[in-house]
């Protein structure tokens, strides 16, 4: 297996737009296609009240965003956005690749981290991402041991999930407890941990 580090710019995008116009990073914790050819992403706006209001305001005035509903984290803001066009998640959805992570990096630039089977899979979701019309630098190329398939996020939080007993029969937590324990709502911690361990499925079933 390979870690791909690419930065990417979409046409046209929503993260173009709030970048350009606020000093501010969002780091998308998971993005899925939303429609024919729109996305759904979680995202983590960080900030003052006032500068996250703002930020969430120009998000919704672009023409492709659908919806946008946010709950209060500690420091900012986690958003679930829902556009009708999203270049990359349709190419991301198409392709052998897993998206483990996504910053954004300025100028409307966002940095993934995307986990590959083989060299080929991320070749070709390059040149589709290109081909329709995203900008596309690839950064960095790793090759993973089965210990680095997850991201140091997934791995906390499933490794705190199993110390308390998540994982026992019966469990010896709730998901909304151990929600609590990240500061984060039930639903994303489930999201979360269905990524992870999809990864660790597929590293083991599918991956080798």
């Amino acid at each position: 297996m390979i870690e791909v580090v690419l930065k990417i710019r979409m046409p046209d995008n929503w993260v173009a737009n709030v970048t350009h116009e606020f000093d501010t990073s969002l780091r998308f914790i998971d993005c899925m296609p939303y429609g024919e050819s729109g996305g759904r992403g979680l995202v983590e706006i960080k900030g003052t009240p006032e500068e996250v209001a703002r930020i969430v305001e120009e998000i919704k005035r672009h023409p492709d965003i659908c919806h946008v509903e946010i709950s209060p984290l500690r420091e900012g803001v986690l958003g679930s956005i829902v556009t009708n066009k999203c270049v990359a998640c349709r190419m991301l959805t198409g392709s052998d690749c897993f998206l483990t992570s996504a910053l954004s990096v300025g100028d409307g630039n966002v940095e993934w981290r995307l986990i590959a089977g083989k060299e080929g899979s991320f070749l070709e979701l390059l040149e589709k991402l290109r081909a329709s019309g995203c900008e596309v630098e690839l950064k960095k190329i790793t090759h993973l041991n089965k210990r680095s398939a997850l991201t140091k996020r997934q791995e906390e939080i499933m490794r705190v999930a199993f110390e308390k007993g998540y994982y026992d029969y019966p469990k010896k937590i709730t998901i909304e407890k151990l929600a609590e324990i990240f500061d984060i709502s039930p639903s994303t911690l489930n999201e979360i941990i269905q990524r992870g361990e999809r990864k660790i499925v597929w590293e083991h079933l599918g991956g080798k």
